[in-house]
């Protein structure tokens, strides 16, 4: 008989593009896709699992302790220390376990690594002190019943579930899909070791959502000292700055819509705590220079800017539903007027730097008449107006989850 060759067996897709149904490029350790996204790229060979090793490899499936080795993960740090690696693997109703640390394997180079968040261009906010001092409008008008030629802004009961339910989902996207909430952009993390505020946030994230029971104080008490470090700190340079804001409000976010018990870590102190990192933001600059000339900026400077902007329009976006809940008016945004809205799904999702320029220039070809600002969501005398509304139609036709959000909002309140 005829000896016939066994045939090779096809490479498969990593777990998460194979989740996705979207087509997987096979790199190792990570492929491109996951590297963006910041998440852990997994591939499988049959019941065997391992990030970025190559199951087909005989010598792989043979050597066991390599793969619990790739799959640990590494105690968050307190104190906001710089923390080297992933987080907490909790697991549902049981205390985590802390596995210890396995060699990281060496990724390798491609157009995506090598981001370089040292070097960020940005304009300065002049008058940043308003977005720092904007309690004291919503405080004064509740003591004394007037306010400087402003009227509150009317929230119907519906509108504010709807952005409930959008902000209630954020923490969940941290543990179950290891994903971000989309004012953090992927690649804003991207480079080792990420930020300690970060790192620690997403894995005392974790224990808050998946706590044991009898665990509670443990956790508040460890959530309450990071947020009080954080409000301490001097933090410096534009991304640790932006990673600090970034992690107090999804403390916020987490502690007022998932409560531990009668305890509450959301009180007026925290929100003034929290305007103050939205101040100390602004003031480093959320545009990019070249943005005000109508320019290409880096792609380092971009991710940071557009990163910034979007964590402050959520901020406002919860401090407007606590208030609602709380009985305290509510005022138009006017210090964010000139404030970009966020730009389009593909440019955000981009994955590479080639990719992104392509994309951005193809942007400003669309916005020649100038990029879509905030205010121009918002009611005004050409409200409904065909210039208006064809420019909004343009910026709706590519924005993402996040923008589409902000517009729903701003529609229900200003009208479209």
């Amino acid at each position: 008989m005829t000896n016939r060759k066994q045939p090779q067996p096809r490479k498969k897709a990593c777990q998460g593009c194979t989740t996705a149904k979207v087509r997987c490029d096979l790199e190792k350790p990570s492929c491109s896709r996951c590297r963006a996204r910041g998440k852990q790229c997994r591939y499988c060979w049959g019941s065997v699992c391992s990030d970025g090793l190559d199951l087909g490899d005989p010598a792989t499936l043979g050597n066991r302790s390599s793969l619990d080795e790739s799959l640990s993960f590494q105690p968050i740090l307190t104190g906001g220390s710089t923390a080297t690696a992933e987080f907490l693997s909790p697991i549902s109703g049981q205390a985590s376990e802390i596995l210890p640390i396995g060699p990281e394997p060496e990724a390798t180079p491609t157009v995506d690594t090598g981001l370089d968040f040292n070097n960020i261009d940005l304009m300065p906010m002049t008058d940043a002190e308003e977005i720092r001092d904007r309690w004291l409008r919503t405080y004064l008008f509740s003591a004394t019943g007037e306010a400087t030629g402003e009227v509150p802004k009317l929230f119907s009961l519906f509108t504010v579930q709807f952005v409930t339910c959008v902000l209630r989902s954020y923490p969940g996207r941290l543990i179950e899909n290891h994903d971000f909430p989309p004012f953090i952009h992927p690649l804003q993390l991207s480079n080792k070791p990420m930020p300690g505020t970060m790192a620690n946030c997403i894995s005392l994230v974790r224990m808050w959502m998946n706590r044991a029971a009898g665990s509670e104080g443990m956790i508040l008490s460890t959530v309450k000292q990071e947020m009080e470090t954080i409000s301490r700190g001097d933090a410096i340079g534009d991304l640790e700055i932006l990673c600090a804001f970034q992690a107090y409000l999804i403390y916020l976010i987490t502690a007022y819509f998932f409560p531990i018990g009668n305890t509450s870590l959301v009180d007026e102190s925290s929100l003034i705590t929290i305007q103050n990192l939205a101040f100390r933001t602004a003031k480093a600059g959320f545009t990019c220079k070249a943005e005000l000339s109508h320019m290409a900026p880096t792609w380092e400077s971009w991710i940071i800017a557009s990163s910034k902007r979007r964590t402050l329009l959520a901020m406002y976006l919860f401090t407007n539903v606590y208030n609602f809940d709380k009985g305290i008016p509510n005022f138009l945004s006017k210090e964010l007027g000139s404030t970009l809205a966020p730009e389009s799904k593909v440019m955000w999702e981009a994955s590479d730097r080639l990719s992104w320029t392509k994309e951005y220039n193809r942007y400003l070809s669309k916005w020649e008449d100038g990029l879509l600002q905030l205010s121009e969501l918002w009611q005004s005398p050409e409200t409904g107006s065909e210039a208006k509304r064809k420019r909004i139609e343009r910026w709706l036709q590519a924005t993402d989850e996040f923008g589409m959000m902000l517009f729903a909002v701003c529609a229900h309140i200003h009208g479209c």
